[in-house]
């Protein structure tokens, strides 16, 4: 079956096929990027302001999954295929969080999503798990496959909404909620279906927290630049993520009795964070944390650094035995592995902290400000929830982070995390001197949305192949113009068959024709 997707499978597999290695890649990806245009406008039929959206980049089934996205506005759940039938997306699910009598469910507006790991899934073909919560205190679970909720995890929450959901794609077991008003997150087992840890007292305006796969926990506050990293009150965590292993079948086992922690008599069971906002620019008013996302995984050096260190190798070791030097070799071929925690402020800062050698060596890496940042971002509408953030989108290897500038300009930002530049926008090489990074792209609305569907970036989104980027806004008025998702794409060039005649067309019709005549 010689199907166009097909055709555009097989061509980008041998794109693929010709980069060698990962700064080859890294510098394609970036290309792509540069080339993305605005093209298809999603409205959600909801006609409310989108809360969160994310692509699926988690571990099971991968290959199958990695072209869903899903968003979460009013009281319904959309998930979408990036990829069908080639570049167009499309429509796989909704879910809505109607009173459920049976389930003893209130239902009402959703307002975060995460997506969790399928590995429990006992789908032939795969299926897709995500994360729901909002206004009924409750998380609900929700099958791809399904379209429907398969798990409730209720009785963490009884007094104010749930306002946020984190996973790690290593705690498959593992879901975390936040709930904002109740300064309260509980750490779920989806296998016992019930908390197995809590911490109160949390913190005023807590509005954003990432879990990393060692089980702590990293919240941001609206009330100041400073982070709280968890890590006292999942004193098992040990054990699950030893457990986690794909190659492993031992059962994770948990304390019958729930671990709870009071984060304001226990100033022990957290270690402070400084992003280092309100450093990068004089001009913020506002440093209170809107977002926080984490990467962590195995990357592999560039060609460069390689042939560098290869040759300080050669040069400082020429009178050793081979044995040493084959074990050298090794180190450094070896994948390194790059842990970072990417914050972003109300006042559109963004800063990169590494603690790839432990947070008690971590360091500021990166901190700049998006492009033409305001300082504020306009106030929710009346079609908001009022607790939303202006969050970021961060590429699955963490190399690109996408985001608004808090302004009613409905452009997208596109950061090259790994490109950096210092003061003379030269490459930097002082390690002790946070840096800023390049700006991979500035992708703008099309130009008939001007003026009519324009409001502040709330969400962005890249898709794992970089070839897709995905930006919402809200109304900037109390119209239905809510509920829109622009799609940047690379447009294709258009073919001639399409193109409009020149004058004297007709006359060049007929020369070619006599020419074939004459040919024949």
């Amino acid at each position: 079956m010689n199907s166009p997707a097909r055709k555009i499978l097989k061509k980008r597999t041998q794109e693929l096929g010709n980069i060698s290695n990962q700064s080859d890649l890294h510098r394609f990806r970036k290309d792509l990027l540069k080339k993305l245009e605005m093209k298809t406008v999603i409205k959600e039929n909801h006609e409310r302001a989108i809360e969160e959206m994310r692509f699926n980049f988690t571990t099971s089934f991968n290959s199958k999954c990695s072209n869903l996205f899903a968003s979460v506005g009013a009281d319904m759940l959309t998930v979408y295929d990036d990829n069908h039938f080639g570049d167009h997306v499309a429509l796989v699910c909704q879910f809505k969080n109607t009173e459920n009598l049976k389930a003893k469910t209130k239902g009402g507006p959703l307002y975060c999503l995460s997506w969790v790991d399928a590995k429990r899934s006992e789908h032939e073909q795969g299926d897709a798990l995500i994360a729901v919560a909002g206004e009924d205190m409750v998380v609900s679970i929700v099958s791809v496959s399904e379209s429907a909720v398969v798990q409730i995890l209720r009785g963490g929450h009884a007094k104010a909404p749930i306002t946020g959901l984190a996973t790690n794609k290593n705690l498959s077991d593992i879901v975390v909620s936040l709930s904002e008003e109740e300064q309260k997150i509980c750490m779920w087992s989806l296998k016992e279906n019930r908390v197995i840890a809590e911490i109160i007292n949390v913190g005023i305006g807590c509005k954003t927290m990432t879990l990393l796969e060692d089980g702590s926990l990293v919240c941001g506050f609206k009330t100041g630049s400073i982070g709280k990293r968890f890590t006292n009150f999942i004193s098992l965590v040990s054990s699950v993520v030893a457990n986690n292993d794909t190659t492993t079948t031992t059962a994770t086992t948990y304390p019958k009795k729930m671990s709870s922690v009071d984060a304001s008599k226990d100033s022990k069971c957290y270690a402070t964070v400084n992003f280092g906002f309100g450093q990068a620019s004089a001009k913020s008013k506002s440093i209170g944390i809107d977002c926080i996302q984490s990467f962590e995984g195995d990357i592999e050096e560039g060609e460069d650094n390689k042939k560098k260190k290869q040759k300080k190798t050669t040069t400082d070791n020429n009178n050793n035995n081979n044995t040493k030097k084959k074990k050298e070799d090794s180190i450094i071929n070896a994948p390194k592995r790059r842990q970072i925690l990417v914050a972003k402020s109300a006042s559109s800062e963004v800063s990169v902290v590494d603690f790839s050698d432990g947070f008690d060596q971590a360091k500021i890496e990166t901190t700049f400000r998006v492009e033409d940042a305001k300082s504020n971002a306009p106030a929710p509408t009346s079609k908001t929830n009022g607790k939303r953030t202006v969050s970021f989108g961060l590429s699955h290897d963490g190399a690109f982070l996408a985001c608004g500038n808090g302004t009613r300009d409905g452009i997208v930002y596109v950061y090259d995390l790994n490109a950096k530049k210092n003061g003379n926008d030269g490459l930097s090489d002082d390690a002790a001197q946070p840096s800023s990074p390049l700006l991979a792209a500035k992708l703008l609305p099309h130009e008939r949305h001007s003026g009519t569907m324009l409001d502040v970036i709330r969400s962005c989104a890249i898709a794992k192949d970089c070839r897709h980027v995905l930006g919402t806004t809200d109304a900037n008025d109390g119209t239905n113009r809510a509920g829109i998702v622009f799609r940047y794409e690379i447009i294709p060039e258009q073919p001639k068959e399409y193109e409009p005649k020149s004058e004297g067309g007709e006359k060049e019709e007929a020369i070619e024709a006599v020419v074939e005549d004459k040919e024949n």
